[in-house]
Order: C-alpha cells, then sequence, then structure tokens
C-alpha cells in the first residue's frame, strides 16, 4: 500500500453539506472519517440547516481536532450545489471527497481512493464502490452511466454485489454521494463550478457530461468501499418534490451540454411526456412546475451553453451512451428488485471478466429464464444461480434468501 496507509494525513479535503440531519447519521458518517485509516487533511462540513448548533455541536463530539472541523453556516438554504460550491472553495488540498451526510467510509476507503488518483494523474475523479446501507451487500452506486438523453443512472444500482463491479475501470462520471475529484476541476479553467440554478438533483450528471465533453476522464476505485443510506437526507421531502427537480434539472442539463440536435430532442420530449404525466394524475402539480420553471429557466441556461459548446472536446456519441446500466430498484420503497433481469445483468458482468463455462451456462438459462417468463420461478432462478459456480459470500447468501421468500 502507498504511503497514505501508514498513518501519514492523506492530501484530501472532505466536504459534507447538510440541511437539518438525523444525528445518528451525521455521526455514522464523521465517525468513519475519524475512523479513517487515511485520515484526511481536514473535513469541511456546510450546514444549511436552521439550527446550525446542533450540528456544530456534534462536529465537536465526533471528530478529532486534527481534522479541523472547518464549519461553515449558511444565512439560509441556497441548496446542495451552492453549499458544495462554497465548500470545494474553503478547501486546501489538491484532492476533495464530496461525501454526504447519509453515507460513511470503510476504514481502507480515502487511502484507496488516495491510491487511485496517484496512480492516474490524467483522471479528474474516481467512483468507490458504493453499497446500500441495508442490506450492505447490494449496489448504489460504482460510478454513474449518462445516456445520449442526458439521463444519469447510478451503474448497479439494486444489484446484488457479486464481484461484477471489482474492476477499475473508465465510466462516463461519478456520483456525489462519495467522489473523489481534483480540486482544480471547480476552476473556471476546467469544469467549473457546480450550477447553482439547480438547487439539489442532477447537478453531478451536469459536472459529469460537462468534464466528458471537455475531454475530462473519470475512473471507479472499487476496493474504495462506502455505506450509503440511500436518499437518507431527501427521503422526508416526497417523491413530487424529488420529480419537480430532477425532471426541470435534467431538461437543463440536456440543453446545455448536448449537441443540438439531442438538445432539442430531450427539451421536447421531456416536456411533452411531464405535461401527459400531470394529465394522468402523476404528481401533476410537481410536473407541471418542472416544465414551466424549464421553460422559464432557458434564456440562463441558453447563455451557459454558449460556454459549454465552445470548450467541447469530445462529439456526444464518443463519450454518452456507450453503457447499459439498467437499474434494479424500487425508488418508492427504497428496496432492490430481485428478478431474472437483475440476476442476467450481474452474471453477465462476471462472466465479461472471468469467462468460465459454469457461468455461461448459467448466463444462458437465465436468459432464457428472462425471454420466456421462466423467470417468474424464483426456485428455478435459485438453482440456475447455484451452478454458476459463485464464490459464497452475503451477497450469496442474500440473493438465495429472497429467492426463497
Amino acid at each position: 500500500m502507498g504511503s497514505a496507509h501508514r498513518g501519514n494525513p492523506a492530501p484530501v479535503s472532505v466536504v459534507v453539506v447538510t440541511y437539518d440531519p438525523a444525528p445518528e447519521m451525521l455521526i455514522e458518517c464523521l465517525d468513519s472519517l475519524a475512523r479513517s485509516k487515511a485520515a484526511p487533511q481536514e473535513v469541511l462540513v456546510v450546514d444549511n440547516s436552521r439550527r446550525h448548533d446542533a450540528v456544530e455541536q456534534l462536529l465537536g463530539r465526533v471528530l478529532p481536532s486534527g481534522l479541523g472541523p472547518i464549519f461553515l453556516p449558511q444565512l439560509s438554504n441556497l441548496g446542495y450545489a451552492a453549499a458544495t460550491n462554497a465548500g470545494v472553495a474553503a478547501s486546501s488540498s489538491e484532492l476533495v471527497l464530496l461525501l454526504n451526510p447519509d453515507a460513511a467510509l470503510e476504514p481502507e476507503a480515502l487511502g484507496e481512493l488516495c491510491e487511485a488518483a496517484s496512480a492516474h494523474p490524467e483522471t479528474l475523479g474516481f467512483a468507490p464502490k458504493i453499497r446500500l446501507n441495508d442490506p450492505g451487500f447490494v449496489i448504489d452506486s460504482v460510478g454513474m452511466a449518462i445516456g445520449r438523453d442526458g439521463v444519469g443512472v447510478q451503474r448497479g444500482l439494486g444489484q446484488a454485489d457479486l464481484g461484477q463491479y471489482d474492476r477499475p475501470e473508465r465510466v462516463a462520471g461519478v456520483c456525489f454521494a462519495a467522489a473523489l475529484v481534483r480540486r482544480r476541476a471547480f476552476f473556471p479553467a476546467s469544469v467549473g463550478a457546480l450550477d447553482e440554478r439547480y438547487f439539489m438533483y442532477y447537478e453531478d450528471v451536469d459536472w459529469s457530461m460537462r468534464a466528458a465533453i471537455m475531454g475530462e476522464v473519470f475512473r471507479t476505485a472499487p476496493r474504495a468501499a462506502v455505506r450509503h443510506l440511500h436518499s437518507g437526507s431527501t427521503r422526508s421531502l416526497g417523491q413530487g418534490f424529488k420529480h419537480r427537480l430532477i425532471q426541470r434539472n435534467l431538461i437543463w442539463t440536456a440543453v446545455k451540454n448536448l449537441e443540438p440536435e439531442g438538445a432539442v430532442r430531450v427539451l421536447a420530449r421531456r416536456s411533452s411526456a411531464n405535461l401527459k404525466w400531470a394529465a394522468a394524475g402523476r404528481h401533476p402539480g410537481a410536473a407541471l412546475r418542472a416544465v414551466a420553471e424549464a421553460w422559464l429557466g432557458l434564456s440562463g441556461v441558453m447563455l451557459s451553453r454558449r460556454e459549454v459548446q465552445r470548450r467541447r472536446r469530445r462529439r456526444d456519441r464518443e463519450v454518452l451512451g456507450l453503457e447499459d446500466a439498467p437499474v434494479f430498484f424500487d425508488a418508492e420503497t427504497y428496496r432492490p428488485e430481485v428478478s431474472a433481469a437483475a440476476l442476467v445483468a450481474a452474471v453477465g458482468r462476471l462472466f465479461a471478466l472471468s469467462p468460465t463455462p459454469a457461468l455461461e451456462r448459467s448466463l444462458l438459462r437465465l436468459r432464457s429464464a428472462e425471454a420466456t417468463g421462466l423467470g417468474r420461478d424464483r426456485a428455478l432462478l435459485a438453482a440456475m444461480l447455484d451452478g454458476a459456480g459463485l464464490a459464497e459470500g452475503p451477497a450469496l447468501t442474500w440473493l438465495r434468501h429472497e429467492l426463497s421468500s
């Protein structure tokens, strides 16, 4: 291991943005930093809360004084994007770990991320392997895939972690639940700061897209493990609130970053889709507001588009839509979905990494079950999985339990 694992401070500033966090959740996040084998140089907590004193007291109770911490209370809640920009601007290290308060690092994670950054100086950002907090052996994200329609998808979301994402690889972007980026990336001469118009949601997709079309590169560092309570900080906000911001910000992301044909197509299709959802009673108020706000903000977004397109170095087809990343996760119940399709996705990636005859046979059987409807027979799926020669572990045990229930 590198020097980061021998107790020397890692050249990393950690930025955590909070808004009325559940105390136990924030304590777990901060405690993971305190227990990290590679201590960060500083921890900056940018607080959008209404009660700054509660967060400040937690910092003093959990974090050792050697980590700072640097407390940055905001006068009002300007949103995640603005708070992140403030934290990065106040940081002093070459590397910055963006970490949500509902995420926690495993002890080796920060050191692994630093080693990846040292080994790949040309890479702008690194995605750890983020697993769901419950169950703790199901993937939440290993980097991000971004389609040519501007839709960002967390790679592996809902799949049991069978090792299918264990090989470091290039990805389209990083998920800001936990991501290591070079501080210079936030400078105007590079990708620049997060777009503060977004308030929250999709700012990591927008930022990653900007970086990719400007010629920057992202990689995964799967040996760096992180636990994440999916949407733990925002579950109380309601599905309508999320729908409005995600749909509005997706439209802005496409208009700002995509080539002309794609930008116009997404603007038209997403506007139409939201109007249809509103007519059908699916978050009607939120869907209508998403369209109205997206169109009202277009003049400002178009100004940003000119600068982004002026600095374009790659065509959309070179960096977007290069990977199919299906999601097997219920966004309303926050539970992974076990299905034939999910098993095909996991075993298919394993076979690509290590093409053994047993994996090939199981993959062919699973694909046949998915195509013919036999995938509804969960006992049959379990038998196919048992014949794959997979290494025993908690993820496989969990899968068997789910398929037998």
